[in-house]
């Protein structure tokens, strides 16, 4: 009960004395405010996810993550110069707040009084509740706040062996190293996964007519399929018999490469896309490039010469991740973005 004696003196009326830390203080303090921010930032965005689930519909709409973020930093930066731990929002005492009915903005300030109350005022009451029955509270929060989801899709395999595999890598990180080193494991396996799963997605179909090939592309072309596009696109040993043939000089050969189902997305699209038209230019055959979007157009049109690269009413719109070659002017490329105003923006509910 000594821990709980609460009472006016527990809480302290003025700022700590400020003191210079040393430099391996310094240095010890910034590596765990940065941990303890990541896990605070994870564990609030994650909180607040939970409760716009839970409490969907109601009169106050959807949460807002950047003023959540910005209200947390600037009330743990008045408690560490209080003296005080800092916090963040927490899955277990959110659950027993909805549980209880407060789904209001209201709730979590009156959550907040009574908890000042009971420590200022009752400590001696608080003191004589049971450990056991806290044990149990505990058990009881983290029972609702575990994704029973998950046990189910591993049981009955309907989640992939590497999605599998990265979430029990992530539970048994977050026992053995924390909340922070999970989630930064688990966020970079994903996006290695997901660049392996679309290296492998891109694919193509090829139709010969007389004197033209065309080559259907389907995928995304970037910086992780540009080899599997270079293997889609390259000359074929028909081409290069053709550049070595008398035929050259009376029969031109055409290659179209159809983008209507492929998108480029960044710089090494755009330079696996350079490399492709000059294998055909250097062997005399025509390259040209369909459906791309007016801002891959002009990118190629300054770095490629020789390929024709056709406009058509059926040109998907969208934008390339490329630096601007020296030759655009930023005006110029932004006049070939995709329409904005066909944006269609979905607001939260205020």
């Amino acid at each position: 009960a000594e821990a709980f004696a609460g009472g006016l003196e527990s809480l302290r009326a003025a700022f700590p004395a400020l003191e210079r830390p040393t430099a391996t203080a310094a240095r010890a303090a910034v590596a765990a405010a940065g941990e303890f921010a990541a896990v605070g930032l994870l564990q609030s965005l994650l909180t607040l996810q939970l409760v716009d689930g839970l409490t969907r519909g109601n009169a106050y709409g959807r949460g807002h993550a950047s003023q959540e973020c910005r209200a947390l930093g600037l009330g743990n930066l008045i408690s560490g110069l209080c003296g005080g731990m800092g916090g963040c929002g927490l899955l277990g005492q959110s659950l027993v707040n909805i549980s209880a009915g407060g789904t209001g903005r209201a709730s979590a300030v009156a959550y907040v009084l009574f908890v000042a109350l009971g420590l200022t005022c009752f400590g001696s009451l608080m003191g004589a509740i049971p450990v056991g029955a806290l044990v149990g509270l505990m058990l009881a929060v983290a029972r609702h706040t575990f994704s029973w989801s998950s046990v189910r899709l591993l049981y009955g395999r309907r989640v992939g062996l590497a999605d599998a595999v990265t979430i029990l890598g992530v539970s048994l990180l977050t026992v053995r190293r924390g909340l922070a080193v999970a989630v930064v494991v688990g966020v970079v396996a994903t996006a290695l996964r997901f660049c392996w799963d679309s290296c492998n997605d891109l694919y193509s179909a090829h139709e010969v007519g007389g004197s033209t090939r065309t080559v259907d592309l389907f995928g995304t072309l970037f910086f992780g399929s540009a080899a599997t596009f270079a293997d889609h696109a390259q000359p074929t040993a028909s081409d290069r018999a053709f550049a070595n043939s008398w035929r050259r000089r009376w029969v031109r050969r055409t290659v179209v490469l159809n983008f209507l189902h492929c998108r480029v997305a960044d710089a090494s699209a755009i330079a696996a896309l350079e490399a492709a038209c000059k294998a055909y230019l250097d062997l005399g055959i025509s390259v040209r490039l369909r459906h791309l979007s007016a801002d891959a157009r002009l990118i190629l049109r300054e770095t490629t010469q020789g390929a024709v690269l056709e406009e058509r009413d059926a040109d998907p719109q969208y934008d390339v991740a490329a630096s601007t070659p020296v030759a655009i002017k930023p005006s110029q490329l932004q006049a070939n973005r995709a329409p904005r105003e066909e944006t269609i923006v979905v607001r939260p509910a205020e």
